[in-house]
């Protein structure tokens, strides 16, 4: 295109850029009129040629933008991890790894037995496909250049990009087979991300250990010969009793494949051995979770081999090649760059690396506004003289000079020269007319645009702005990047978007949006309870935590996909083969076929109770439609009827609303709900709950509900207690025993006599005292065993004595009226005709089938006391829900103070009411099994005989199949059982429901006698058969002796009995013309089980299943069957109606049947679903509302894509913090993912201060960056000049990001009015210089330091987690291993270099166990490392290692070779990826420390500290921006100076720039003293801060009992704008007289401040009850005691609920001690151990021990001038200056050396 063209496109250019600001409209008046499109607004659109006049010409000299164009350029970079042209193709190899790990099937089949072939993973295939695919002849000649001349690298023509394609390729050869899942688009994300570069670090980190170990590597070799592949083989044996640890007893190093073969065999004549030591055992052997192939053998003694190689090589090639054909079981780790370290430590004398550092993705970068009420900035000599009056150009008439060329600014967000000089054709010369037009027009808008960018609305004007920004966004042509747009640059387009009008029927759609979003669970409490809900399928992602991991993220859309591609490979066959009886047209087969495949999808989406509840509820033709608004999704529990029948046979020994021991209880429901919400029990005189304990007083079981019951009643559980007393073997027999002579009472008691003795106790004595008596006996039979009647007596009646509830004296006369009561000598004259009686008590057990040791709550079954942990967790379970849901009925007004009469027959009734016990009620969750997936067909169904021909009146229809071993008598028994229940079905199989049943029969195992095998062909084909002839066959088959032929056989069988047609089938198979697949279901252990719609019935006892028990059992299956059946059956039935002959019916049996099942096992293992909402099917009913403008969706799935994708909605408020951090990856998900995507605005009507109005934000996930090409990174560009910016990184939980690169202050990121805004500009200016004009970035770059280890640490003795316990992680190395420490270098140029030196690196951390939720955290690199109780510490003489388990409700459940293995006090923890999801920890008491304790007492303490005394001084201080660097410095200095002691600082690394940790390392170095810095990573679980200053804070005070080592046993704080004139040693040594820490109380001698002083009024007057008031300046803690006493878990506890309203903790640092000083006492430090001057007089200065610059509320004086003016005079040694100049005598020697 020629120049002549391009005025035009360049005026489109301009109208396109002047219309998106007339949409958002002008400025308006100060009342925000917003009328768009006024004459008098400055941004009206204008014609081109109304440009052409103007009062005056702009020099070409003058800039229009003083300061500049501002961008900003932000990127983490993992410095030590080597990036090459190898790494794409190991990333691609993880990355199919990992996947491999997540298959579904892999859970499924786990409980069938099958064992996969784990050569077929995609990972091992992707590494056949590359090794048949060849060595790459670049990337060998990659490998020869950095082994034999660094010039021959210049020749390789090899690139990332062609590793990344050539990775991507092998891929898809790896998973052609699976091209539909979205691995496709997700893989090449996934390398741009670099989301498996962990792995390859951990590769190479042991790679590079293993060539140091074998002599392969030498780091002080200047030239080395590196293989690009070598092999290590090593003998391994295997631990005995039970220990899988593999030992090595000898290795070989194998760099030729043709000596391989030779080794393998001289390892393997060797015999025995003892473990060699030689090597660590991680650089021979396999990880844990590394899966070798092929699968290793499970022999004592084996030959295993680690493969190290580069990717893509022909050695690499060469030697899995050779391995494969070995069968040696063999794993592969990438060898990476090895040499990094030392290339890395040369590169600055001028040898090039052939590896970068790892550029990465994943974390968001925020920009906020800074309140510059305090001015915080390190000026120097660079004074800005720009002053906040002064004035400037106005521009508004000013043009463009004609003769002049395009002006090189960015104005109004163009640069018309950058746009010209894309052409060859341009040159310098003046612009043509209409050029010279749209310059003039860029010139008079740019001042307007950055008004209204510099410009935040006021409170009352940004109240509609969400409104506003929705209005804007759905009117955008492309909703997600205008989107990205408006939420990312809010503080510069506020103003702006507050002038558009938004319409009214907006409004009302932004309503239902939002009670949409409050439906689907979307809300976003840390913002004003506005929507957010990111939702892949119906799952939701947590995206709101600014720790959001967008690689967990990828995970889960994965394991999503995974999901849905299992349910597709099972559900659709099973579609098809019901869709085989369609009469209708192939088109419309194929219609139906995917409209039942995703209604299948959205039932397995709504998850197990979520599907109940939809065939409870009812039905409509919309599935969103069937939810009810009550309907949360939760479990609805099954009850039996214990209530009714129970006449004359339950004992109630209590009456809550009739006894008199309850008269104080309150008598309203409603003072019971008052009660409740402040955590009481809900005590109210009303029977709530009802609790039936059955039980055999003569039996010694225990009986663990008795001690639920003393808990309840003790917590004044409103509980009336029933027992049903019976004796077991009456109860087996079904009837009562008679009674045996009474003998004076010398017989044994029997349940008859204690149904009389406790209804007499009770009536006589009330009903605590007889269930005392019943919880005393019980407790003294279980140990004792069985009594006489007479002892029995005797111990009741000693208890009753006890209990003081009898008359002194009459002990002797009560025992003789009891025994004459149960010996029949007297009667009870009190005794009613509805009296209970032991013989109505046991009609009433065998009626209920329940059985001695049961219990029941309000009817809801007690589990199983066997297993006491499980029996704890479920009756906790089951009292939660029966409180909540008697509180529901309370609530609705069904319970009140008087209706219904009796609670406890309301509560007995409903749906889920069984008049019965039976076995499946103990089942808390049901167990599936699919015999679909053992290919069966509908030719082995049986229909009985009342089966229904009309499907359209069929609720539910089910396959109940027997699975039996045909093998056994037994099973033959059951299966004729069977078939004889099938033969005589009852005339309805539930009360209410039509339903349709179908039947087969299925051999558990493999038939391997000749009449199973017989059977089992019969039976295959039994639809063709009636029910009486199978079981006439299968009667007569069972009577032949296993050692017949099929020939006998076939002639023993009387031709009488049998049918013609049985006998047939039978010679057929004799003949081998007919032998049906024999399918095997297993499930678990079980022989012989059931199953109705896969769901797995085990009937106890061993006897077959009966009538009802198959009602039972599908009443069970009923409403989820029922979802199923009317949800599916509607695409299978034929055309005209749902009549249907024998073979439809069976076809659809067979596959709704078998569609449940699968659906059933399914969602048995998968965690999935929702379980709350049927959210799926609520977005899916929004995809059809094309005309609401807040709904968008992208990519729909249809038919024509032929398989099920992955659907991603989301819904959002647009001007929410959650919102800025997944806008960039909703475009990601849309364009490069591909996949459904629903975008639904949920704008807030008013807008509080909930937005992120002073927040720029970007989040980095480029999926089109390059590591070379296009480093990703966070750029902004174009800010507004006027503001004062801090940086603050949003990164995953496990990264600890410190800063390696910047020029400015991250945290008062500024421009200069005379230079600008870039890094240069900050530079120059020291020497007088002038930044240019045209664009110069500002470049901060941080470093990924350390990935984090963090879990939780439990004491499986106590339960409870073991605070204080000491950790260490380690990494095993070779001793020989050249590590290199990097770090940033600025240099008096401003350039900054990265260098390292050739030290060793200690790999060792160390890290303490909090008692908040056990929570610990340790830092690593990528590799294998072992986690210990550190050596010599208390914890180690205390506790050993052990693995197992805790449930979701804290139960400890240890693993069997914990049991069985010797002590351990170290674990192995593998750091290879981004994602973390926590590490648990279970450590065990020695023998004889169960009571010890991990702090040694005071006295013990004192004497250690007597014994070890360390004189030096420890200070702790931290610091964030350059001005507080300098003052931190400062204070060091004074502090050295001043102190007679030692001093080791402590400095918080988190927020200091490099500059600063270099020079204040070589400052220390010169003034004497220590410094060393910690970190420490904000835990998730604790409720994070927004703001950087509070976050400061909070690191200042919340982890002090973690942040140091322990032998630091005191610290001093002192905050960075403090300057020491006393001696801290006294202050070290000064008696806290038992107080954890001292604070120095606030001053109040300077009476005009008194009036500032908050704490002398209202809230903290009140609160503090006389206590002071005390700063966080300065305060000194004892760390041992701070430990000792769990404080750092009392400040933890006490935040987490203060911080809950973020009004509270103004001072969080200050004001949470002070808070807290009634629980936790502060020592009060004299007051001259903190002056400051704002509260502090004049006249106390002299005494004053440190002098603290605190900000004055009168008036704001920046930190310099003011720490200038108050340290300086007599009273110091040293004023201010003298002290800054000393410390600027540091820094310039410091950059002296780096220059020298």
């Amino acid at each position: 295109m020629s120049l002549r063209l391009w005025p035009l496109a360049l005026v489109f250019i301009y109208l396109a850029h002047v219309e998106c600001w007339s949409f958002f409209g002008g400025d308006g008046d100060e009342e925000g009129s917003g009328n768009v499109g006024s004459t008098t607004n400055p941004t009206t659109k204008r014609s081109l040629s109304s440009f052409q006049n103007f009062t005056h010409r702009i020099p070409i000299d003058q800039p229009i933008t003083p300061r500049g164009r501002r961008d900003i350029e932000i990127a983490v970079k993992a410095h030590s991890w080597p990036t090459t042209i190898f790494s794409p193709l190991c990333e691609a190899w993880s990355y199919l790894e990992s996947g491999d790990s997540i298959s579904i099937s892999d859970a499924r089949s786990s409980s069938s037995k099958v064992e996969i072939d784990s050569s077929d993973s995609l990972a091992w295939r992707y590494l056949d496909a590359m090794v048949e695919h060849g060595g790459i002849p670049s990337l060998d000649s990659w490998v020869g250049a950095g082994t034999n001349n660094d010039n021959a690298f210049g020749q390789v023509h090899w690139t990332y990009q062609n590793s990344t394609a050539l990775a991507l390729e092998i891929a898809s050869l790896a998973t052609k087979s699976e091209t539909y899942t979205i691995d496709e688009n997700l893989l090449p994300l996934a390398l741009a991300l670099r989301a498996r570069s962990p792995h390859c670090e951990m590769h190479r980190s042991l790679a590079r250990n293993a060539a140091i170990s074998f002599g392969l590597y030498d780091v002080r070799a200047a030239n080395n010969f590196l293989p690009a592949a070598f092999a290590i083989i090593s003998r391994v044996s295997k631990g005995g009793d039970g220990d899988d640890t593999l030992a090595v007893l000898d290795s070989r190093i194998i760099l030729d494949a043709s000596l391989l073969g030779n080794a393998i065999d001289a390892l393997k004549l060797e015999h025995g051995g003892v473990e060699s030591k030689a090597h660590d055992s991680s650089l021979l052997i396999p990880l844990p979770d590394e899966v070798s192939n092929p699968r290793q053998s499970r022999e004592v003694d084996d030959i295993v081999a680690i493969l190290y190689g580069q990717f893509g090589t022909t050695a690499f090639a060469t030697l899995y090649r050779s391995l494969k054909v070995s069968q040696v079981a063999f794993v592969v780790r990438h060898m990476g760059h090895v040499p990094y370290e030392e290339e890395t430590t040369v590169m600055k004398e001028g040898a090039s690396s052939r590896a970068i550092p790892t550029a990465l993705q994943g974390y968001g970068v925020r920009l906020d506004i800074r309140n510059v009420e305090y001015k915080a900035f390190d000026d120097g000599v660079n004074n800005d003289s720009a002053k906040d009056g002064d004035a400037e150009t106005d521009w508004n008439e000013a043009g463009h000079h004609p003769a002049h060329p395009a002006r090189k600014e960015y104005l109004a967000g163009i640069s018309l020269s950058s746009l010209l000089g894309r052409f060859h054709d341009v040159n310098d010369g003046p612009l043509p007319p209409d050029l010279q037009s749209l310059q003039t027009a860029l010139i008079q808008s740019h001042p307007t645009q950055l008004r209204s960018e510099s410009i935040v609305p006021p409170a009352w004007q940004r109240r509609p702005l969400s409104l506003q920004a929705a209005t804007v966004i759905a009117s955008s042509p492309d909703p997600l990047e205008t989107l990205k747009g408006v939420s990312q640059n809010l503080p510069s387009i506020a103003h702006s978007l507050s002038n558009v009008q938004v319409p009214d029927s907006l409004e009302e759609l932004a309503e239902e949006a939002t009670v949409l979003a409050t439906k689907v669970g979307a809300v976003s409490p840390g913002w004003g309870d506005a929507a957010f809900g990111l939702f892949v399928n119906s799952r939701l992602v947590d995206v709101e935590r600014p720790s959001f991991n967008v690689f967990e993220l990828l995970g889960v859309l994965r394991v999503e996909d995974k999901r849905l591609r299992e349910l597709e490979l099972n559900i659709r066959p099973i579609i098809q083969d019901g869709l085989s009886i369609w009469r209708g047209s192939e088109e419309g087969k194929t219609s139906a076929e995917w409209s039942a495949l995703q209604s299948a999808r959205r039932l397995f989406d709504m998850g197990t109770e979520q599907l109940k509840q939809l065939g409870k509820n009812g039905f409509s033709d919309n599935l969103a439609e069937n939810e009810q608004e009550d309907n949360s999704g939760a479990e609805e529990k099954f009850r039996v009827d214990v209530g009714r029948g129970g006449k004359n046979a339950v004992l109630y020994l209590n009456d809550v609303e009739k006894d008199p021991q309850y008269r104080s209880w309150p008598v309203s429901v409603r003072d019971m709900l008052y009660r409740s919400q402040f955590g009481g029990a809900p005590t109210v005189r009303r029977n709530l709950f009802t609790m039936l304990v059955v039980l055999d007083p003569a039996s010694r079981a225990d009986v663990p509900a008795l001690n639920v019951v003393g808990q309840l009643m003790n917590n004044q559980l409103p509980l009336r207690l029933g027992v049903l007393l019976v004796d077991g073997e009456d109860l087996s027999k079904g009837s009562a025993s008679p009674s045996e002579e009474w003998n004076g009472g010398e017989r044994n008691f029997h349940a008859r006599d204690s149904t009389l003795l406790l209804k007499h106790i009770a009536k006589e004595y009330g009903g605590v005292a007889a269930i005392s008596c019943l919880m005393h006996m019980k407790d003294y039979v279980t140990e004792f065993g069985v009594l006489s009647v007479k002892e029995y007596v005797g111990h009741h009646v000693a208890f009753l004595d006890d209990m003081r509830v009898l008359d002194p004296g009459r002990r002797n006369q009560i025992q003789n009226e009891i025994m004459a009561l149960l010996g029949g000598g007297t009667t009870d004259t009190n005794n009613k005709p509805d009296d209970v009686n032991y013989e109505a008590a046991l009609r009433f057990a065998v009626d209920k089938s329940i059985q001695p040791g049961m219990s029941f709550f309000n009817g809801l079954p007690f589990p199983d006391g066997s297993n006491l942990d499980s029996f704890r967790s479920g009756v906790n379970d089951i009292l939660q829900y029966e409180q909540r849901h008697i509180m529901e009925l309370v609530m609705k007004g069904e319970i009140t103070d008087t209706h219904p009469k009796s609670i406890y027959a309301s509560v007995l009734s409903g749906d889920n009411l069984f008049k019965q016990f039976h076995p499946l009620l103990n089942e808390s969750t049901g167990r599936y099994y699919s015999a679909a997936m053992s290919g069966t067909n509908f030719h082995s169904l049986v229909l009985p005989t009342n089966t229904v021909t009309d499907y359209d009146n069929v609720d539910a229809v089910f396959i109940v199949e027997g699975v039996f071993d045909l093998d056994t008598p037994v099973g033959i028994d059951f299966a004729v059982s069977f078939l004889e229940l099938m033969s005589l079905p009852p005339s309805t199989w539930h009360d209410s429901k039509r339903t349709s049943l179908s039947f087969r029969i299925l051999p558990s195992v493999s038939p391997t006698s000749l009449v199973a095998q017989v059977i089992s062909n019969i039976l295959c084909d039994a639809s063709q058969f009636d029910v009486d002839e199978i079981k006439a066959a299968v009667t007569m088959l069972q009577k032949i002796p296993s050692s017949e032929t099929i020939t006998d056989v076939v002639n023993s069988l009387d031709k009488n009995e049998i049918s013609e047609q049985v006998l047939r089938n039978i010679v057929e198979f004799a003949n081998g013309e007919s032998k049906c697949e024999v399918t095997t279901p297993i499930v678990g252990e079980e022989s012989n089980f059931y199953l109705a719609n896969g769901r797995v019935y085990v009937p106890l006892g061993g006897s077959p299943m009966s009538v009802s028990d198959l009602q039972m059992l599908c009443n069970f299956e009923m409403d989820r069957t029922l979802a199923i059946t009317r949800t599916i059956l509607p695409y299978l039935l034929p055309e005209g109606g749902g009549t249907v002959d024998k073979v439809q019916a069976l076809v659809l049996h067979q596959a709704i049947g078998s569609l449940a099942a699968m659906l059933g096992e399914m969602m048995s293992v998968s965690s999935s679903s929702s379980g709350l909402n049927d959210i799926a099917a609520t977005f899916d009913s929004l995809r059809t509302e094309s005309k609401n403008p807040l709904i968008s969706s992208w990519n729909e799935e249809s038919s024509s894509t032929g398989h099920l994708q992955v659907r991603v909605s989301v819904i959002l408020d647009p001007l929410t913090e959650p919102t800025q951090r997944v806008a960039p990856l909703l475009v990601a998900i849309r364009d490069v993912l591909k996949l459904p995507l629903m975008l639904i605005i949920a704008p807030r009507k008013v807008v509080q201060n909930d937005a992120p109005f002073s927040s720029y934000y970007r989040f980095v996930a480029d999926p089109f960056s390059s590591p070379d090409l296009k480093p990703p990174k966070a750029l902004f560009e174009n800010l507004p000049t006027t503001h004062v910016l801090t940086l603050r990184l949003d990164i995953p939980e496990s990264w600890d990001a410190q800063q390696a690169y910047a020029v400015q202050d991250a945290d008062n990121l500024r421009c200069d009015s005379r230079s600008g805004c870039e890094d240069h500009a900050n530079v120059s200016l020291s020497e007088g210089g002038r930044g240019p004009l045209d664009i110069e970035k500002a470049t901060i770059e941080y470093s990924l330091k350390s990935l984090l280890f963090f879990g939780q640490c439990y004491d499986v003795s106590k339960g409870t987690p073991p605070n204080g316990l000491q950790l260490t992680l380690e990494r095993s190395k070779s001793s020989a291993t050249l590590e290199s420490t990097s770090a940033a270098e600025l240099k008096p140029d401003g350039d900054v270099t990265f260098s390292s030196k050739a030290v060793t690196q200690n790999e060792h951390t160390d890290t303490l166990v909090m008692k908040t939720v056990g929570y610990w955290q340790a830092r690593a690199n990528p590799g294998v490392w072992n986690l210990r109780i550190a050596s010599e510490s208390r914890g180690a003489e205390i506790y050993h290692m052990v693995e197992g388990k805790v449930d979701r409700r804290g139960g400890i459940t240890l693993s069997k070779e914990s049991a069985s293995s010797s002590e351990t006090t170290s674990k192995t923890l593998v750091m290879k990826d981004f994602t973390n999801s926590g590490r648990l920890l279970l450590v065990k008491r020695r023998e004889g420390y169960e009571e010890a304790s991990l702090f040694r007492d005071e006295v013990d303490s004192t004497s250690a500290q007597l014994a070890g005394k360390d004189d030096t001084v420890h200070v702790f201080s931290l610091a964030t921006g350059h001005a507080y660097e300098r003052l931190l410095k400062i204070m060091m200095l004074s502090v050295t100076k001043r102190t007679s002691s030692p001093v080791k600082f402590w400095l918080f690394e988190n927020f200091l720039s490099p500059s600063f940790k270099a020079s204040a390392k070589f400052m220390a170095q010169r003034i004497g003293c220590e410094v060393e810095f910690v970190t420490y990573k904000w835990p998730e679980w604790l409720r994070g801060q927004s703001e950087k200053q509070r976050i400061i804070w909070g690191y200042k005070i919340l982890f002090l009992d973690v942040l140091f080592p322990l032998d630091v046993r005191k610290i001093i704080y002192v905050d960075a704008d403090q300057v020491i004139r006393g001696d801290l040693t006294e202050l070290w040594n000064l008696d806290l007289d038992g107080a954890p820490y001292g604070y120095t109380p606030m001053c109040s001698s300077r009476e005009e401040t008194l009036g500032y002083a908050f704490w002398r009024t209202g809230f903290w007057l009140s609160h503090l009850r006389g206590k002071p008031y005390h700063i966080s300046a300065l305060y000194v803690v004892d760390l041992e005691r701070f430990r000792r006493e769990l404080v750092g878990d009392k400040l933890r506890s006490i935040y987490q609920n203060l911080s809950a309203d973020p009004n509270s903790l103004a001072n969080l640092d200050q004001d949470l001690p002070n808070y807290a000083q009634h629980d936790v006492r502060i020592f009060s430090l004299p007051q001259k151990w903190l002056w400051c001057e704002s509260w502090c007089s004049d006249e106390t200065k002299a005494e004053a021990m440190t002098i603290d610059l605190c900000n004055n509320p009168e008036h704001k004086e920046p930190k310099i001038s003011m720490a200038k003016r108050i340290i300086s005079g007599d009273l110091f040694e040293e004023s201010w200056e003298e002290l800054d100049a000393e410390v600027d005598s540091y820094n310039r020697a410091y950059l002296e050396a780096l220059a020298g």
